[in-house]
């Protein structure tokens, strides 16, 4: 859609999702990016139920900022409400936020493109009485004799666990809440945490600075994640030039296989002699004030509020 500085916009942050206290301050953020760029008709809304979506019609808001992380806002939810009420909306489509926000989907997306990713049990209510335990974490515990445990739909590594021995993992088999989500039990894969972010500009994906992130505590957790100088950032990452293109490729080519748009971010490891493993796509990245992709495009020479008018630039209704 043709945005100018007297289309009505409404920022959408919130939601009810665990990751809604992240959701706020990026919404935040984004509002004031606005503010400061003109578009004065622009609104804040926090998103705390449907009939806060449905107002917009009422309200007359020609295109919605989506900033709502988590499950019911990045999940193709709201982005599924938008596209019934008309009102056109950035980052990913209905179908690429659900295929981008589900763990076990992108790793078989990734292992159908021939790019590595960890080993994996999707852990549900239909198979958790029958899953031998001690045979999964000697399945899965490779090398470093550890497993991740992780929601297959939630993101900032919320209910996410570093899991040591097979009885751990036996605990959190049976205190999972998997009425709630679907879990996926891991491999742990020692490694760089990298992070490769990307823009849609002019309809072509740009490829930012690749980040490599050195958290303080034992893996990149949601405190490490959001509390300043809890991660340190390498940027841009010393990578050398096949494993850079590498990682360049990978990214696009997942993130339009998964039928993203707009903005995102995809996240590996970077084992051993520098071969990526996927871990995650994430749709709607965060745009804190530790966020990574703000970072990434800084050091790009793409300021804050720059990133905010590509990616309003970006709504669209999806057909």
């Amino acid at each position: 859609m043709h945005i100018t500085k007297q289309t009505k916009i409404a920022v959408l942050c919130g939601g009810i999702s665990s990751e809604r206290e992240i959701s706020l301050r990026s919404g935040n953020n984004c509002f004031s990016a606005l503010q400061r760029l003109g578009y004065s008709n622009s609104l804040l809304v926090d998103i705390k139920d449907i009939n806060d979506i449905v107002a917009l019609k009422e309200k007359n808001i020609e295109a919605a900022f989506l900033i709502t992380h988590g499950k019911f806002g990045e999940d193709g939810t709201i982005q599924g409400i938008l596209e019934w009420l008309r009102i056109p909306y950035t980052g990913s489509s209905v179908l690429g936020s659900a295929i981008s926000m589900d763990k076990w989907l992108t790793k078989r997306i990734a292992i159908s493109a021939n790019i590595l990713t960890p080993k994996a049990f999707l852990l549900t209510r239909l198979n958790k009485e029958v899953v031998k335990t001690k045979k999964l974490w000697d399945e899965l515990k490779g090398e470093n004799n550890a497993v991740f445990i992780k929601p297959r739909d939630s993101g900032s590594s919320v209910n996410t666990f570093k899991i040591k021995s097979s009885e751990e993992l036996e605990h959190r088999i049976n205190n999972v809440d998997l009425d709630d989500s679907d879990y996926l039990i891991e491999e742990f894969i020692s490694g760089r945490e990298i992070t490769v972010s990307m823009l849609e500009i002019d309809n072509k994906i740009k490829v930012l600075p690749i980040l490599e992130l050195k958290p303080k505590n034992e893996f990149y957790d949601y405190q490490a994640k959001y509390t300043k100088g809890m991660t340190e950032f390498i940027l841009p990452a010393k990578l050398d030039q096949h494993t850079l293109e590498e990682l360049e490729s990978n990214s696009i080519k997942l993130f339009t296989t998964a039928c993203c748009s707009s903005f995102g971010r995809v996240d590996y490891i970077l084992y051993s002699e520098n071969e990526p493993y996927l871990l995650e796509i994430n749709s709607l990245p965060g745009m804190t004030d530790t966020s990574d992709l703000p970072a990434q495009a800084k050091c790009a020479g793409i300021e804050y509020d720059e990133i905010v008018e590509i990616v309003l630039k970006s709504a669209r209704l999806h057909k």
